[in-house]
């Protein structure tokens, strides 16, 4: 009998959004995408405010420092290099414990680790920055019995479902190989891209989510300097939203935040708008998830269908 992989993810967490104004993206997410706040807290060990919010069907960490001028904690530390962005990317294991004893039969390294988690270094990981844990987020609605993904469904100005994960590692091929080698993801058919510049955009799906790797043509452009920086290796999140115009509408309306979607043009084709938020870009594409039957699971995979398009 195979035995099961303990590196195996049970679901997708979260992506963590790092800035300097928690309050002020928990306000934006909510009330500008959509989201749902659940909890709220304060670590004093790294005086680091967070809020956890879904928008849509994808968890969403904001994390600030609260005093971002104090370099005596790591946190604040970690913002003034990297600036505003993407953190890191989080799955759920059934137990760090043997997650960690397999990673040592890999040769995997650990950057750091807590209490039922650990961060996997990011040379292992092609440049990913990516925490395992075993640990369930407080009062998360998606361990309800009656949870729903589609639950935002039905409002065509705002996102309903997050399309995937756009990532551009450091080292795209080694990426590939650990998600798809030591993960368990399943890879689809690499495809050419023109948007944001030329390159080899390859889908894998781990457990309930779809990472699309990047791997530039031009080595000097701006996914490469990217790859360069300081970063947890996502570039954008790409959402579907049922009617893009009304959103870029929608987004306008609310000048108070002042935020915009910028219009893309065909090449940039299935995307439709761009939004940067505190150093974190905001995909849109045009899309209607269908209402599932009752007898379909509640929290199911993604496709890849979304590559035919491209």
């Amino acid at each position: 009998m195979t035995q099961a992989n303990p590196l195996h993810p049970a679901r997708y967490l979260h992506t963590i959004h790092a800035a300097a104004e928690c309050e002020r993206l928990r306000q934006i997410y909510t009330h500008v995408f959509g989201g749902i706040t659940f909890h709220e807290s304060y670590f004093a060990p790294q005086d680091r405010d967070a809020a956890l919010l879904y928008v849509a069907d994808h968890m969403i960490e904001v994390m600030s420092p609260r005093h971002a001028e104090d370099m005596s904690f790591m946190y604040a530390r970690y913002l003034a290099k990297a600036g505003p962005g993407y953190h890191s990317i989080s799955f759920r294991i059934d137990s760090v414990r043997a997650g960690r004893e397999r990673c040592d039969e890999l040769g995997i390294k650990i950057n750091t680790e807590g209490p039922g988690l650990i961060f996997l270094h990011p040379k292992n990981t092609g440049g990913l920055i990516m925490e395992l844990t075993e640990h369930r987020m407080p009062n998360d609605p998606w361990d309800l019995p009656n949870w729903r993904r589609d639950w935002a469904v039905g409002r065509p100005a705002k996102p309903h479902a997050l399309a995937h994960v756009v990532c551009a590692p450091r080292y795209p091929e080694v990426a590939l190989k650990f998600l798809v080698e030591v993960l368990d993801g399943k890879a689809g058919p690499a495809r050419t891209i023109s948007w944001p510049e030329p390159a080899q955009a390859t889908p894998v799906e781990v457990a309930d989510i779809t990472l699309l790797i990047l791997q530039p043509e031009n080595l000097t452009g701006e996914l490469a300097q990217f790859a360069g920086r300081t970063n947890g290796g996502v570039y954008a999140l790409a959402w579907q939203v049922a009617d893009p115009m009304q959103m870029a509408n929608w987004f306008a309306d609310n000048a108070i935040f002042e935020i915009a979607a910028a219009s893309l043009n065909d090449y940039a084709a299935p995307y439709t708008h761009e939004v940067i938020l505190n150093g974190a870009r905001h995909w849109f594409m045009a899309g209607q998830v269908p209402t599932p039957s009752v007898d379909q699971p509640r929290k199911r995979a993604r496709s890849c269908h979304w590559m035919k398009s491209l």
